[in-house]
């Protein structure tokens, strides 16, 4: 724990020094895909509210947000670089380095490497471990099974009884990137796993450990948050609940 926490204190002094790579100059970028692909206006609005309450937990740790689609197919083991874009302002040129299992093969690691805003420094108290990882970008391959709805077809199913609504397999991703002093957090909207909510996380929110008064008020602040949603979604409930009563 100490160590990142050095590290973070030496980044955040840093950073403005970086010797950093981009060969988003020389490298015709604009011919690469990007990762995330935006979704239109009307589907963003239907798919916030319809899972409103957990995305306005998730984003309460969030300086920013937003709903997209991922083009998965870009994290093949032999693809081409692509640009990771967590938001339209940050696009990195990344490519494919290893994949491997964990979690009995219900889940793969992805591992990729920064061809762009590659940390370059040379300082003793940055290891060519910490630099390489640094440079790196993790994200979490997941497979699930789930229900199709009635007349979806999208995805390849089988069912062994054709009353019942058939099962097929979901892939998706999860993780968290890095880049310089900011972190972006990457988790799917839903159980249907076809849409992303990527979010830019807020150092100043995030929950801290210890006794320290900062502690305790962002602990208090995210409690009285959590209950102040919680009522509101109760309400809205029971108002649900008169609405079908009344009209019976």
């Amino acid at each position: 724990m100490k160590t990142f926490l050095k590290l973070g204190i030496y980044l955040s002094i840093i950073c403005p020094m970086l010797a950093i790579s981009n060969p988003l100059k020389s490298r015709d970028s604009h011919k690469l895909n990007r990762l995330f692909q935006p979704v239109p206006q009307d589907i963003r609005d239907k798919t916030f509210n319809q899972n409103y309450y957990s995305i306005k937990r998730a984003t309460y740790f969030a300086k920013r947000h937003r709903i997209v689609k991922a083009d998965l197919d870009l994290l093949a083991e032999k693809s081409e670089p692509f640009i990771l874009n967590p938001f339209d302002d940050v696009a990195l040129v990344i490519e494919t380095d290893k994949i491997r299992d964990q979690y009995s093969g219900t889940t793969r690691v992805w591992m990729g490497k920064k061809l762009s805003d590659r940390i370059e420094v040379e300082d003793p108290r940055l290891s060519k471990e910490l630099k390489k990882q640094l440079n790196s970008v993790i994200l979490y391959i997941h497979a699930e099974s789930v229900e199709n709805e009635e007349g979806e077809f999208s995805r390849p199913a089988i069912s062994s009884d054709l009353s019942k609504p058939s099962i097929s397999t979901a892939i998706y991703i999860t993780g968290e990137v890095s880049h310089l002093n900011s972190k972006y957090q990457i988790l799917p909207v839903n159980s249907s796993f076809d849409k992303y909510l990527v979010i830019e996380l807020d150092r100043e929110k995030r929950l801290l450990s210890g006794s320290s008064e900062e502690a305790q008020r962002r602990r208090e602040a995210h409690m009285d948050f959590e209950r102040n949603l919680l009522r509101e979604q109760q309400k809205r409930q029971a108002n649900h609940v008169e609405i079908k009563e009344d009209s019976k």
